[in-house]
């Protein structure tokens, strides 16, 4: 009877033990990859126009009337923007969103689709890149609620005019994130989304899988998991939370998805799952011959058509707006 009881009390120690060791071994990791994501180092100066300039329609761009803007976070920061108005005048406005790593510059590339379609465009820093503030990437949790402000801001320039977001990668899940909040104000009329996720926890859990190779998913989801925890710990939000697939549920405003089909990065059937779950009015492209965040670049034409007819099946636009022809620039 002592003997079954001290071996009990081993047993039940080194259950103790181990479960400890996990757990450490658990928030080691998970704060590794947690840094790896979201506290990341990258360059910055990206913020300087000089290095995406040949990305979009550099002198049409110096010949429009724009200006620098700051827009309030509710988390004590300021976000660093662009303000673009058209050579016509309208009210109308397309606020893009950029990915992660990029900044507002990288997004200009986008801008020439609307303007041309006769929109305003705001681009702007998400909080921790360019020069907005901000003191990490939180991968669309709160970057949703700055991207409201910016919807906001636009409200106040322009009052009663259409608003559009037109979102790449991570600013696309920001977008689709947003678009739940968009419920109850419809402030936003429609949103383009390149590149989206569908839901993070399920991208990392694929890649890391993928990485890790013969361990397998357990340790993959574990990975997540603990991540995740230190998120909630460090920065306020979970991993979990972020799911564009959830979040997009019982949206009705107008999304279009586009991919790239040889996106290796964020896979396509994360769009293909994405469209499935919207209700309501929505539109899929995916762009042939194109890596993660290469559509554009790869298929101008295509790319620009497609949503311009995105726009007119919603009645954004009328079919007298030619992207190869509508407002004069020069």
């Amino acid at each position: 009877m002592v003997i079954r009881k001290r071996i009990k009390k081993v047993i039940l120690v080194f259950i103790l033990i181990l479960f400890i060791i996990i757990n450490i071994s658990g928030f080691y990791i998970g704060n590794i990859f947690y840094n790896k994501v979201c506290v990341m180092q990258f360059d910055r100066s990206d913020s300087d126009y000089n290095n995406f300039k040949y990305t979009f329609d550099y002198e049409e761009f110096n010949l429009l009337d724009k200006k620098d803007v700051l827009i309030n976070s509710n988390f004590g920061y300021k976000l660093s923007g662009t303000y673009i108005k058209n050579f016509v005048n309208t009210g109308n406005t397309v606020i893009i969103v950029h990915g992660i790593t990029g900044s507002r510059w990288e997004s200009m590339k986008y801008a020439d689709i609307y303007l041309k379609l006769g929109f305003n465009v705001l681009v702007y820093d998400s909080r921790y890149h360019g020069t907005s503030g901000g003191k990490n990437i939180t991968l669309g949790y709160f970057e949703k609620y700055d991207l409201n402000n910016c919807v906001q801001w636009v409200k106040e320039q322009n009052p009663g005019g259409i608003i559009g977001i037109h979102g790449e990668s991570m600013g696309a899940a920001t977008a689709l994130l947003h678009s739940n909040m968009n419920i109850r104000t419809r402030d936003v009329s429609f949103y383009v989304v390149d590149c989206p996720f569908s839901d993070l926890p399920e991208l990392f859990s694929e890649k890391l899988t993928y990485e890790m190779k013969n361990h397998g998913k357990i340790i993959a989801n574990a990975i997540v998991f603990y991540s995740s925890m230190v998120a909630l710990y460090k920065s306020g939000f979970s991993l979990y939370s972020i799911s564009p697939k959830k979040a997009i549920k019982d949206v009705e405003t107008p999304i279009m998805f586009i991919h790239g089909a040889n996106d290796d990065f964020i896979p396509p059937t994360m769009s293909l799952d994405l469209y499935l779950e919207k209700k309501g009015p929505k539109y899929l492209y995916i762009a042939p011959n194109a890596g993660h965040a290469q559509s554009y670049l790869k298929n101008k034409v295509e790319y620009t058509a497609k949503v311009k007819e995105f726009l007119m099946e919603n009645n954004i636009i009328d079919n007298k707006t030619d992207p190869n022809e509508t407002v004069k620039m020069y």
